[in-house]
């Protein structure tokens, strides 16, 4: 009895996750209101009613797939695989992972867009609260091995990772070709070694500044 259980619930699991992909693949394609849940279970073989076996709602699987699949829930396992001799070479090196991290499906981003137009962005508070949360943990655990990065406050480190990867991606990366298909310019060459040092150079500026002016008050 005990296997017949678990099996039914390793056969749910698998279910549940199989919904959340094919929705996944059909909002990115044709939006949230546009799809509906009897192209999802088609999409799977299940008939229409078997969605609700596994979700209260449409909307509550869509918050699903985003809690799935959302482009911020790479960062932490990007930081934590990071490395550097130096804090910038940390920041560009975790940055690159990250971009790397895109390419793979950078169709993803759409789910962000959806969220924004569909939804008001209500969802993105609390996606942003749960991956800061674990992003603050990483940096934790990064921080008591590793001496260097010690001194660094933690939301100046996520800000610098952040700040980069996307500043880097809508200056360099983001460029639409004439098929609308996102592709790599390369405005420059060595581009993202060039923008990196600007805007690090910029940033850890600015904290200095603000440490001074700090230390000033006191």
């Amino acid at each position: 009895m005990e296997n017949k259980n678990q099996d039914y619930l390793m056969r749910g699991e698998q279910t549940r996750r199989e919904l959340i992909d094919a929705a996944c693949d059909l909002f990115i394609l044709n939006g949230f209101h546009a799809t509906t849940t009897r192209q999802i279970t088609e999409k799977i073989d299940l008939v229409a009613g078997a969605l609700y076996n596994h979700f209260d709602s449409k909307t509550t699987l869509f918050e699903a797939v985003l809690n799935t699949y959302h482009p911020w829930l790479r960062i932490p396992e990007v930081l934590r695989n990071a490395k550097g001799n130096s804090v910038e070479d940390y920041i560009r090196d975790a940055t690159e992972k990250l971009l790397q991290e895109w390419d793979k499906r950078p169709e993803l981003i759409r789910l962000h867009l959806i969220e924004e137009l569909e939804f008001n962005g209500q969802h993105l508070p609390a996606l942003f609260e749960k991956t800061f949360t674990i992003v603050s943990q990483t940096i934790e655990e990064i921080q008591a091995k590793d001496k260097k990065l010690k001194e660094v406050n933690a939301k100046l480190l996520y800000r610098a990772v952040l700040g980069l990867f996307f500043g880097y991606l809508m200056s360099d990366k983001a460029i639409v070709d004439k098929e609308n298909k996102l592709k790599e310019s390369r405005f420059i060459e060595g581009g993202f070694d060039y923008f990196a040092d600007t805007y690090l150079s910029g940033l850890f500026m600015q904290n200095t500044e603000q440490i001074e002016k700090t230390k000033k008050k006191k």
